[in-house]
C-alpha cells in the first residue's frame, strides 16, 4: 500500500482515503486526483494544462475555470488558503512546496500512562488490574502522536468494554532489530472484527499493523492486541 504524507495529511493511494490530523477528509474523485497530482509534484511549478490533462484526462481548449473551482473546494476542505501551502503562480499554474514528513517524538512511557489515567474511573469501578511493562531503554519513538492516540484510545475502549470485573490487563513492549512492539492482553471475550476496523484503518496510514487474537484457557478467554512500529521510524 502506498501512503503519501504531507505534514499532518495522510493519503492512501490504494483505497483513496485521506486523513488530516487523524480525521477522515471526504473528497470528490476529482478533488482526490488533484490533491495526489500536487503531492506527487511537490516543489515543482505545475502548468495548468498539465494538471488538467492529468486530472481530467483531456485538454481544455479554453480555460473554463474548472481547475480553479475544484482547487478552491479542495483548499476549503483541507483548511488551506490562497497563500498556501498550494500557491498559484500567475500565468503558469500551481506549486505545492516540498514538505518532508515531520512525525512527533512520543515519550512512550508517559504517553501510555496518560491514556490509562484517562480511563482510571472505569478501571477502578470494574476492579481491573493494569500492569505496564516497557522494554528498558526504549523511551521515545518517532510517530504521529494524534493517530497513535486514536489507535490506542480505540483499543483501550474495546478492552474496557469486553473485560469482566476484576480482569488482569497487561501492556508489554518488546524491542527487536526491526520493530518496536506493544502487546495488550486481558481476560474477557474477544472484540468483534468490525469494532477494530477504525483502529486498524488509522494504523494502516502509518504502516503500523494491528493483530488481534483470542484463545481459551482454564482461567477463561484471553484476548490480545499487538501493534508494531517499524524501527525505520523510531528512536531509542
Amino acid at each position: 500500500m502506498k501512503t503519501i504524507q504531507y505534514g499532518d495529511l495522510f493519503v492512501d493511494t490504494g483505497t483513496h482515503r485521506v486523513l488530516q490530523s487523524a480525521e477522515p477528509v471526504t473528497l470528490t474523485e476529482t478533488e482526490y486526483r488533484l490533491l495526489v497530482y500536487l503531492l506527487k509534484h511537490q516543489g515543482v511549478v505545475c502548468r495548468r494544462d498539465d494538471i488538467i490533462e492529468s486530472v481530467w484526462g483531456e485538454k481544455f481548449l479554453y480555460d473554463t475555470g474548472t481547475l480553479d473551482v475544484h482547487l478552491s473546494s479542495l483548499r476549503h476542505k483541507l483548511g488551506w488558503t490562497k497563500e498556501g501551502p498550494a500557491r498559484t503562480v500567475r500565468g503558469v499554474g500551481l506549486i505545492l512546496p516540498h514538505q518532508a514528513p515531520t512525525p512527533n517524538i512520543v515519550k512512550i512511557d508517559p504517553f501510555l500512562r496518560e491514556l490509562l489515567m484517562c480511563h482510571e474511573d472505569v478501571l477502578r469501578k470494574k476492579d481491573i488490574r493494569c500492569y505496564l511493562r516497557l522494554t528498558p531503554f526504549v523511551y521515545e519513538i518517532m510517530v504521529d502522536e494524534a493517530i497513535l492516540r486514536q489507535i490506542f484510545s480505540a483499543v483501550f475502549s474495546l478492552f474496557l468494554h469486553h473485560a469482566p470485573d476484576g480482569a488482569r490487563w497487561e501492556i508489554a513492549s518488546q524491542l527487536t532489530v526491526r520493530e518496536y512492539t506493544l502487546t495488550l492482553t486481558s481476560t474477557g471475550s474477544c472484540p468483534d472484527f468490525a469494532e477494530m476496523l477504525t483502529a486498524k484503518q488509522q494504523a494502516a496510514f502509518l504502516g503500523i499493523p494491528i493483530r488481534m487474537g483470542n484463545r481459551h484457557t482454564a482461567e477463561g478467554d484471553i484476548m490480545g492486541v499487538e501493534l508494531s512500529v517499524p524501527m525505520e521510524s523510531t528512536e531509542s
